[in-house]
């Protein structure tokens, strides 16, 4: 046996007994890989970056929220949309002053959707902004072909 067929015999050995707990080999062809019936088309499916864009930011100093309104603009064809993301919020050094989570489902082919995002400044009182930045961030985006 060569280098090659003892590598070969080990290494399946070791996936066998891993798996099964039980000894033994066979090298078996691999087996066709199908595609699928149906491939996504040009224009059919948007990645979530160029579908959500700030449209305001900043903090209420008043009630001292953190505040965002987004625009989700699902660039579907054929299909409804889930995103789910974050805000990550500046203040005026650069620093980081929050994050806030938010999440929209079934945004319809070619809708769009404004999304308010807000939660409350979790620092000292002495050090919250009076002005922020917004910058999206995590961005997730499902494709729901069932219910488009």
């Amino acid at each position: 046996m060569n280098r090659r067929h003892v590598r070969t015999a080990a290494v399946c050995g070791l996936v066998v007994v891993a798996l099964t707990g039980a000894g033994g080999c066979a090298l078996l062809p691999k087996p066709p890989v199908a595609a699928p019936k149906s491939l996504p088309t040009s224009g059919t499916v948007t990645e979530a970056e160029s579908d959500i864009t700030i449209t305001s930011c900043g903090v209420d100093v008043a009630f001292g929220t953190l505040e965002a309104k987004l625009s989700v603009h699902n660039g579907n064809s054929r299909s409804r949309a889930n995103y789910h993301g974050a805000v990550k919020f500046r203040g005026e050094t650069g620093g980081d002053v929050g994050t806030v989570s938010f999440s929209v489902d079934g945004v319809g082919a070619g809708e769009t959707r404004p999304v308010p995002v807000s939660d409350e400044y979790d620092g000292l009182e002495r050090d919250r902004p009076k002005h922020a930045k917004c910058k999206l961030d995590l961005l997730f985006k499902t494709n729901d072909e069932v219910n488009g």
